[in-house]
C-alpha cells in the first residue's frame, strides 16, 4: 500500500540516498508525492497519493521529524500540532488523533522514534528490529524484506505465517511470512531508543465485549447518533477539500447503501455511486436500482469473466498486498479501481464491516478448540493434520474459546483479512468507511447479544430512522429487508439454494462467480497449474513443499485454496527471490 518508511540500520553505507520509496507499490503511478530525508545515519521517506496534503505530510524542523499517512479527522492536525501534543503527553497523544493514519515523530535531541497506527490498523506498519543490527520499518512488508536481502542481513521463512495463509488464506496476529519482520498491532504504539538500541510497544486502544442492560429504544437512539456523526465527518472530509462530487461504493448489500442513503439525507448530494462485478448477479442488478432511484450518476464496471484473475498476478495482486491474504480479492479491486477516473474525487465511502458490528460474526459459546478448520477465511481446511504445524494455533484458539467469536472476529478476521486485502484500495485513494469509528464500534460491543443475533438491532434501528434503506431488495436474503420473515427465512432460502448450486457445480448468484468463470474457461485453471509448476521448486524445504503440492490439489469452493498456494509461492518469490 502507499505509505511511508524508516531505516535506522548501522553498517548501511551512507555516502548515498536510500530512495525506498521506488520500492513502493505506489511508486509507478502519477499523482505520487515521493520524498525521502536523511538525519545522521537514518532515513525516512514515504510514496503516497498526492491529496489531502494537510492531513498527510512529511515535516522536519531542527528538532523533530514528523510524518502522517492517511486521513485525520481530529483537530491535531499539523506537524507543529503533533510535536506540541508530542511534548505534553507523550506517546498518549495518539489516541486524540481519528480517522484512518499511520505516522511516526522522530525527536532529534532524545534519538528516540515514536511508530503508530490507528485503532484498527488500516494503514499497516511492518517492521525488522535487533538489537545489535536496529530497526526499520515500512507500510510495505516488501520494501522491508528486499532492503534486508539487499543489505546481507538474513531472512527466514515464517512458517506459522506460511500455513496461516496457505490453509486460511489470510494471517493472525502479528504475523508476516517472514520470521524477522512482524506487523504492528492495531491500535499499538511502537517506541525505539536508538542510544540503547531497545524497542517498547503499547497498545492503546483495544477490542472488547461489554454487554450491558440496556432497552431496544435506547440502543436505537444511540445508534442513530453515532451513526450520523460518523458519516457527516466522514463525508464533510470532501467538502473541506474542496471536493464537490463525492465517490461510494454500492452494492446490493446493506452497509455501503446505509451509508450512501443516509449521507444523502444527510444532505450530501452529488454522490456518484461505484459498483463491480458480474452484471447478472443480484448483487449488481439491485445496486443499479438503488443508484437511479438515489444518486447523482451510477458508475458499473462489469466483470463478465475471470480473465483478469491471472494477468501478472505478482505485480499487480500479490504485492499489493504483500502476498498476506489470498489474491482473489485484490485483483477483484485492482481492476475496478485502475479503470476509473480518481482525480476528480477525494475519499472513497463504503460500507467495510458494518455488518460486523450489528452481529452478522455473533456465534455464542462458539468451540475453537473443535472448529479450528473453520476459522479462516478460505471457508475451511482440508488438510486438517496440517493445523497442528502451527504452533500459535492452540494459544489462538483458547484465548477466544467458548466466547460469542465477535473480538475474533475483529482482531482477526476483519483487521487480518477484511482489512489487510482493502490495502489494494489504498494505492488509488483513500478509502473510508463509518464504520471504522471506534466511538460506534466500542458503543455496539456493549449492546446485548439478544438484540444482535442475525443483525436484527440493524435493521430495528434502520426501520425506524432510515426506512428508504429497506425499500429495496438485499442481495444477502433476494427480498426487501422490512419484515422479520423476509430477513430470516430468504437468508435461509438463499444460503442453501446458492451453496447448493456451488456444491454441484451450476451457475450461483454471486458478483464474482469464480467457480462459473472457471468452469467456462479451462484456460483459467491451466493457467494456474502452470504458475503452480513454475514455483513450486522455489520451496527448498522438503516438507513444506510436499504441503503446499497436497493443499493445492484438495478442492474447496471457488477454488480458494489453489489461490491460497500461489499467493504463498508468489509472495515467497517476492520476499526472498526478487
Amino acid at each position: 500500500m502507499a505509505g511511508i518508511y524508516g531505516i535506522l540500520l548501522n553498517g548501511l553505507n551512507h555516502e548515498s540516498e536510500l530512495n525506498l520509496y521506488k520500492n513502493f507499490y505506489r511508486f509507478r503511478f502519477k499523482d505520487t508525492i515521493n520524498e525521502e530525508l536523511k538525519y545522521k545515519q537514518n532515513y525516512f521517506g514515504r510514496s503516497v497519493i498526492n491529496k489531502f496534503n494537510d492531513d498527510r505530510f512529511l515535516y522536519e524542523n531542527d528538532f523533530y521529524i514528523v510524518c502522517l499517512e492517511g486521513i485525520n479527522y481530529s483537530k491535531i492536525n499539523t506537524p507543529q500540532k503533533i510535536i506540541d501534543a508530542y511534548k505534553e503527553q507523550g506517546s498518549n497523544f495518539v489516541k486524540s488523533l481519528e480517522g484512518t493514519f499511520s505516522g511516526f515523530i522522530f525527536s532529534k535531541n532524545d534519538e528516540e522514534l515514536t511508530l503508530f497506527t490507528d485503532s484498527l490498523s488500516t494503514k499497516n506498519i511492518y517492521y525488522y528490529y535487533d538489537k545489535n543490527i536496529g530497526f526499520a520499518f515500512s507500510s510495505e512488508l516488501h520494501v522491508l524484506s528486499k532492503l534486508l536481502r539487499d543489505h546481507n542481513i538474513p531472512i527466514s521463512y515464517d512458517y506459522d505465517g506460511i500455513y496461516s495463509l496457505a490453509l486460511y488464506g489470510q494471517m493472525y496476529n502479528n504475523f508476516t511470512l517472514v520470521k524477522e519482520i512482524k506487523k504492528i498491532n492495531y491500535g499499538t504504539v511502537l517506541t525505539f531508543e536508538c542510544r540503547g538500541s531497545t524497542m517498547t510497544t503499547q497498545q492503546y486502544y483495544k477490542i472488547s465485549k461489554n454487554e450491558r442492560s440496556q432497552s431496544k429504544e435506547e440502543v436505537v437512539e444511540s445508534i442513530e447518533t453515532l451513526m450520523t456523526k460518523s458519516i457527516r465527518q466522514e463525508w464533510q472530509k470532501d467538502r473541506d477539500n474542496s471536493y464537490q462530487e463525492h465517490l461510494s461504493l454500492l452494492s446490493g448489500g446493506m452497509d455501503s447503501r446505509v451509508n450512501t442513503i443516509v449521507a444523502k439525507e444527510l444532505g450530501f448530494n452529488k454522490i456518484n455511486a461505484f459498483t463491480y462485478g458480474n452484471p447478472n448477479s443480484s448483487d449488481v442488478k439491485f445496486a443499479k436500482e438503488i443508484a437511479q432511484d438515489n444518486f447523482y450518476s451510477h458508475i458499473q464496471f462489469n466483470l463478465q469473466k475471470g480473465d483478469f484473475l491471472i494477468e501478472n498476478i505478482l505485480n499487480n495482486y500479490v504485492k499489493a498486498t504483500d502476498g498476506l491474504t489470498h489474491f482473489t480479492a485484490n485483483a477483484i479491486i485492482y481492476n475496478a479501481l485502475s479503470r476509473i477516473e480518481k482525480q476528480n474525487y477525494g475519499l472513497l465511502h463504503s460500507g467495510q464491516i458494518g455488518d460486523v458490528l450489528f452481529g452478522s460474526f455473533l456465534r455464542p459459546n462458539y468451540d475453537f478448540k473443535n472448529n479450528k478448520d473453520k476459522i479462516g477465511l478460505t471457508g475451511f481446511v482440508k488438510n486438517k493434520e496440517m493445523l497442528e504445524k502451527m504452533d500459535f494455533l492452540d494459544e489462538l484458539t483458547s484465548k477466544y474459546n467458548n466466547s460469542d467469536y465477535e473480538v475474533f472476529g475483529f482482531e482477526q478476521r476483519q483487521i487480518n483479512g477484511t482489512l489487510m486485502g482493502d490495502n489494494v484500495f489504498n494505492n488509488f485513494i483513500d478509502q473510508v468507511s463509518p464504520f471504522y469509528n471506534t466511538e460506534l464500534l466500542d458503543y455496539c460491543l456493549t449492546i446485548p447479544n439478544s438484540f444482535k443475533i442475525n443483525q436484527k438491532i440493524y435493521f430495528d434501528w434502520l426501520k425506524v430512522k432510515h426506512p428508504k434503506t429497506l425499500n429495496y431488495k438485499w442481495e444477502k436474503i433476494g427480498l426487501k429487508p422490512n419484515s422479520d420473515f423476509n430477513i430470516n427465512y430468504g437468508r435461509l432460502i438463499k444460503k442453501y439454494v446458492n451453496g447448493g448450486k456451488k456444491y454441484f457445480g451450476l451457475r450461483y448468484d454471486s458478483m464474482n462467480p469464480i467457480t462459473n468463470w472457471f468452469q467456462a474457461n479451462p484456460k483459467l485453471l491451466e493457467k494456474f497449474n502452470q504458475i503452480f509448476n513454475e514455483n513450486i521448486d522455489l520451496i527448498q524445504d522438503k516438507e513444506l513443499k510436499k504441503d503446499l503440492v497436497s493443499i493445492y490439489e484438495k478442492d474447496i469452493f471457488e477454488y480458494r485454496n489453489r489461490f491460497a498456494v500461489i499467493t504463498v509461492l508468489l509472495a515467497i518469490k517476492l520476499h526472498f527471490k526478487i
